[in-house]
């Protein structure tokens, strides 16, 4: 029972960074609180794991010594980047000598949260 309320107790600790700070998700955009969350996810989860695998091992230090690598280890393994080649909902422009024959036409974008959208653009050739 000991050993359980050790591990219940090292993923309520790697939980609360997580629980503690609301007000900074809301500045974060969708990409980024997706990120967060799965860094969060992939620590709890690698410390339990880590934990189990650890006791199973040694009985007396195993599920700390396990718990914390496999946080370590869920965290790493759950990075992820958010894609900044995406093009914000600026319109872009493109600029030529007034001889060039231009026309306007509808191109795809990204915003801010990664949705598509068409939007009409200056082409001149």
């Amino acid at each position: 029972m000991r050993r359980y309320l050790t591990i219940a107790g090292l993923a309520a600790a790697l939980a609360v960074p997580a629980i503690a700070a609301p007000e900074q998700a809301q500045a974060r955009t969708y990409c980024d609180q997706r990120a967060h969350d799965r860094k969060v996810t992939g620590t709890v989860l690698g410390a339990i794991g880590g934990a189990l695998v650890g006791n199973a091992v040694s009985h007396k230090n195993g599920a700390v010594i396990g718990g914390l690598g496999g946080a370590v280890v869920g965290n790493q393994l759950a990075r992820t980047k958010c894609d900044t080649g995406q093009r914000s909902a600026a319109r872009p422009t493109y600029y030529r000598s007034a001889s060039a024959r231009c026309h306007m036409e509808s191109r795809p974008f990204y915003d801010e949260r990664g949705r598509l959208f068409y939007d009409q653009v200056r082409v001149c050739r």
